[in-house]
């Protein structure tokens, strides 16, 4: 059984969509530090031919 703390759980990144080409869109991932601030330099931690595709995979990681 989860206690209540262990349901709230802070995101530590920020996703940007990025399309490169008709068919290359690239998820960006910049992460979080404790104090607010944001990476400079972002992760590639997705890559597909399509926004649907990108928008998926999107889905199930805020689920």
């Amino acid at each position: 059984m989860m206690s209540p703390l262990q349901k709230v759980q802070q995101k530590t990144y920020v996703d940007e969509v990025v399309k490169l080409d008709n068919n290359s869109w690239w998820v960006h991932r910049r992460t979080v530090d404790f104090n607010g601030t944001v990476s400079p330099t972002p992760r590639i931690v997705f890559f597909a031919n399509s926004r649907d595709v990108v928008d998926q995979w999107m889905a199930k990681q805020n689920s």
